[in-house]
């Protein structure tokens, strides 16, 4: 046998070493599928933890806000109403026509002021959201039932009386007389507010006019004088109204919108 040359014995432990290297990155090889499809596996189980916490979050979510709004209502439903005066009865103010709402705020502000907000139940002042027509266009307009009239439930007692007649832009009461006015029936008032409750004035505007229909002028110089229809004008939607001025029967010619059906 052959001596082998220094030379050789390097190439030869060369070779081997190159082969070492490669048994090894086989292997390597091998194993990497097994380990990527663990991590894989991992990563799939890790979205679905994620995906369960974030539908776990949604339904706590959920949950919060419907206690929330249970928690409101309950809250709403334990807000005491206010007692009602036993004493109370309803009168009838006489305010500036166009002015019932300030009348009212005037008459709160002062109630607070003075400590006597127990003596006043509600104040009423009849209208109704009414869609008018114009020029073509349509406008909504609240349409005061009784224009200058201020319904208030009350005990009336002197301290109150001088204090409803200190409030600017009111007359006085309607009914009796100023120092004893009489209360309104208790049926009159359910009638009004059964008319608020039922529209009665939209479905009065939205109804045909007819002749010797009995009707109140609303706006313009002849506002809140009633009489009866003795001419209607269709096509210009135009009405000429009898109205009584000085005793003698006056025809006004007004709009269909500045009118509004009498109340019998």
């Amino acid at each position: 046998m052959e001596e082998q040359t220094g030379t050789e014995m390097v190439l030869e432990e060369q070779k081997e070493t190159a082969e070492t290297q490669d048994s090894t990155l086989g292997e390597q090889q091998n194993d990497a599928p097994e380990v990527s499809a663990d991590e894989t596996e991992a990563q799939g189980n890790a979205s679905e933890v994620s995906a369960d916490e974030t539908e776990a979050q949604e339904i706590e979510a959920g949950l919060a806000a419907d206690n929330t709004a249970e928690e409101a209502e309950d809250i709403e439903a334990q807000i005491p109403e206010k007692p009602k005066n036993p004493n109370a009865k309803w009168y009838i103010l006489q305010a500036y026509s166009g002015y019932e709402g300030r009348v009212e705020q005037t008459i709160q502000e002062k109630l607070k002021i003075e400590g006597l907000e127990h003596l006043v139940d509600e104040i009423f002042i009849p209208s109704e959201e009414v869609i008018r027509t114009k020029d073509g266009k349509k406008r909504k307009v609240n349409q005061k039932y009784f224009p200058g009239y201020v319904l208030v439930h009350m005990e009336l007692t002197p301290a109150l009386w001088h204090l409803l007649m200190d409030v600017n832009r009111v007359s006085g009461f309607i009914g009796g007389t100023q120092k004893n006015p009489l209360p309104l029936d208790e049926r009159e008032l359910e009638a009004i507010r059964s008319q608020v409750n039922e529209r009665f004035q939209q479905k009065a505007t939205e109804e045909e006019f007819s002749l010797g229909q009995k009707v109140t002028i609303t706006e313009g110089s002849f506002g809140n004088f009633s009489g009866t229809i003795d001419e209607i004008n269709l096509e210009r939607r135009k009405l000429k109204v009898l109205v009584s001025i000085f005793g003698r029967p006056t025809p006004v010619e007004v709009e269909f919108e500045k009118v509004k059906h009498v109340v019998e």
